[in-house]
């Protein structure tokens, strides 16, 4: 818009109404792409508004983008007292995409205890139906009973495990299961893609080949084996044995996936990209799935073919650094020469050069003046989605350092930031327990919302009445203890349990051992287990460590070290 005075140009923005009716119109028209785009410039405009909130939750839901919706969902709860039932609902809905049913069932029980004359009463007593209805439910998920529920509940918790870098933790966790079902197919395909990434590759080929032994087309354990095969040089049988493997009908998305990324790494592309457009078809909005399918066609040539691809994950959202960079590289045709490798990787994530180009620029931000830099962040859209990349990245160290820097400008969009990593299934829990000591010293409201040890779970900071600081591990044995015990035991056996650790921790006189992950497992399960005893329950030790998933051993040394806390010493007669 131009004055007629000067001639010059005033800006003319929008405001979040505009953009939430553009949304719902193009919701009307069935275009999700064009709809989550207006979504999003209205809840960037208004985060706090529950309809448009909701809105934006409610169509990430139908994109099959369930943990976002969540994470937009679990935000509006921790910004507004009188938040609408509907999330509850909705994070219902979410939960159940996710497979975590019980969750589901939780959060639909909530809802119609908050609304029990609400617009969505008839889908939660219906749904909750389902979730009861053990026959639908084989019809709707293909699980039937307690074992095919823990093998699903145990392999979801060891990807999310792996995927944060927790390879180590995620075997330990299949080993267990393993160890009470030895027949399960999912359990024993899970271990064998967790031990050939801990590089520990002679066990991860046993269970493979006795997978194989049993159904010669199983596609994860062939491909697992494949993969070796490639990377030991012999390409031919990698070749040969994904011949056999398409062979297969009616393939899961799994499958598909694995599939896929062998037929990649072998160079056929115009094969992996038809198997990535089955896989379309069922996960149009999945970015792995365009971002393979992008690789394929520039591997072709088809550098417009690639750029549409990443034009999508842009218009889902518009944040995603990963997709501004391939669609970048996608403009440059050119590139598909000799070092495409080098500008180009299968796993959605930038490659190591650009990787340490970014972590060198975001290096010489924070030589700036604090003042200087917090200007930076309050206006610079593009340094905060970099730093949120940065987050996202596999070094522990780069990690850590990331979320002090966002920690240290302390406003509602560090705070949202902080807010979302606690909620990714694919971050390691370590730094999790730091980021909640951040929250509560930032004074963010408490209950907060937590993946913690595979389960989502309300977190609390401040059980302890303690006069002094502890390392996050001790933070993380009383966040374990609290997601077991809220909801399932009497609160007087929580309070009692955590009489117990603070007992233990002031006689340590501030000097605390060092604790390891498992240990604080281990340290929770023993709390609960003396808590709920100290306040006249009846429970066995054997009880308890199947609910940890402790070993007998580490539960019982937890125990030496916490049952002389387990009463409180009687008072010294004059």
């Amino acid at each position: 818009m131009k004055t007629n005075k000067t001639g010059k140009v005033i800006p003319f923005t929008q405001g979040a109404s505009f953009y939430m009716k553009r949304g719902a119109k193009e919701l009307e028209r069935n275009d999700l792409i064009a709809a989550i785009a207006k979504y999003r410039e209205a809840y960037e405009r208004a985060p706090q508004d529950a309809e448009i909130a909701i809105a934006l939750a409610e169509i990430l839901s139908q994109m099959q983008r369930f943990e976002e919706s969540n994470r937009i969902l679990f935000r509006l709860q921790a910004d507004l007292e009188d938040a609408p039932a509907e999330c509850h609902f909705g994070i219902a809905c979410n939960y159940f995409g996710l497979q975590d049913y019980d969750r589901a069932a939780d959060s639909l029980d909530d809802y119609l205890e908050q609304e029990p004359d609400g617009v969505f009463v008839a889908d939660a007593e219906d749904f909750l139906d389902l979730i009861d209805d053990e026959e639908a439910m084989f019809e709707t998920t293909g699980l039937r009973g307690d074992d095919d529920y823990e093998d699903n509940a145990v392999t979801h918790y060891a990807r999310s495990l792996m995927a944060s870098g927790e390879v180590d933790y995620a075997i330990e966790e299949l080993e267990r299961r393993k160890s009470q079902t030895g027949k399960s197919v999912r359990i024993r395909e899970q271990l064998t893609i967790a031990y050939y990434i801990a590089n520990r590759r002679d066990e991860a080929r046993v269970i493979a080949e006795e997978l194989i032994a049993e159904d010669a087309t199983n596609i994860l354990a062939n491909s697992t084996l494949a993969l070796a095969e490639i990377e030991e040089g012999n390409r031919i049988a990698a070749g040969a044995r994904l011949d056999k493997m398409i062979k297969r009908k009616s393939l899961e998305p799994e499958e598909l996936h694995s599939i896929s990324v062998l037929q990649l790494d072998l160079g056929r592309f115009a094969d992996a990209e038809k198997t990535l457009l089955q896989m379309l078809h069922v996960m149009p909005y999945d970015e792995n799935v365009l971002h393979k399918l992008g690789y394929a066609r520039f591997m072709q040539g088809d550098a417009e073919g690639a750029k549409a691809s990443y034009q999508k994950l842009l218009r889902i959202d518009p944040h995603d650094t990963v997709a501004k960079y391939y669609l970048n590289q996608s403009k440059h045709a050119g590139n598909s020469g000799k070092r495409v490798n080098a500008k180009w990787i299968i796993p959605y994530q930038v490659p190591f050069g650009e990787a340490f180009r970014r972590l060198n620029h975001l290096n010489r931000m924070l030589a700036l003046p604090h003042d200087e830099l917090n200007r930076v962040w309050t206006e610079d859209a593009a340094f905060r989605n970099l730093l949120v990349w940065a987050i996202s990245l596999s070094d522990l160290r780069v990690k850590k350092s990331m979320l002090s820097l966002v920690f240290t400008f302390a406003d509602p969009n560090a705070l949202g930031v902080l807010r979302d990593f606690l909620l990714r299934t694919d971050q390691p829990d370590e730094l999790k327990r730091v980021v909640l000591g951040m929250l509560k010293h930032l004074g963010a409201k408490e209950p907060y919302m937590a993946y913690l040890s595979g389960r989502w779970i309300k977190a609390r900071v401040s059980l302890l009445k303690l006069n002094y600081k502890l390392p996050a591990s001790y933070e993380g044995v009383m966040q374990v203890m609290l997601q077991y015990m809220l909801g399932n035991c009497r609160e007087e056996c929580t309070i009692e349990a955590a009489k117990v650790f603070e007992r233990y921790l002031d006689s340590l006189n501030r000097k605390f051992p060092r604790i390891s992950a498992a240990q604080e497992v281990s340290f929770a399960a023993a709390l609960e287990y003396l808590g709920r005893l100290g306040c006249g329950e009846t429970v066995s030790a054997d009880e308890i460590g199947e609910i940890y998933r402790v070993t007998k051993s580490r539960f019982r040394n937890a125990l030496v070290k916490l049952e002389p806390f387990a009463n409180k010493p009687e008072e010294s007669k004059p």
